[in-house]
């Protein structure tokens, strides 16, 4: 297994790994292959965004999708998406991809990492050191 930095051309294979990944429960969501590589490719377009891959047999399983979020004292790292093909998960394959990205971000200088999480993934999010904080997401169907 290989967990690196992804790279142009890893947009279609993190695009159906993470469609491939929300197709089950609890997300049951069915992405077409041009919507997927739509949601890849805005977050990879954001300030300084990057993303890791996981990497078996040359085939993508997972990855980390996010931008740098300048802030009044300190740069944050916004996680848009974290995804693990289902036959995948619960092996480790999801804390070894944030474990990368820590290293990555503490190389330049950023010391805190930000997401939104439902509560079916709040016990991994726990495992792997992140904490709820008192922010709330609003949102409004218009």
């Amino acid at each position: 297994m290989e967990y690196r930095i992804a790279e142009e051309k890893d947009l279609e294979g993190l695009a159906a790994a993470m469609a491939k990944a929300y197709a089950e429960d609890p997300w049951n969501e069915m992405w077409t292959k041009e919507k997927s590589k739509r949601r890849v490719n805005a977050i990879l377009g954001n300030f300084e965004a990057m993303g890791i891959a996981a990497v078996e047999d040359g085939v993508i399983i997972g990855g980390a999708l996010g931008y740098v979020d300048p802030y009044a004292d300190e740069d944050f790292f916004f996680v848009s998406e974290l995804f693990v093909i289902p036959e995948r998960k619960k092996q480790g394959v999801g804390r070894q991809i944030m474990e990368k990205l820590k290293t990555e971000l503490t190389q330049k200088g950023i010391q805190c990492i930000q997401l939104i999480s439902i509560d079916y993934n709040l016990e991994f999010y726990k495992k792997i050191g992140l904490e709820k904080d008192c922010v709330s997401v609003m949102y409004e169907h218009c």
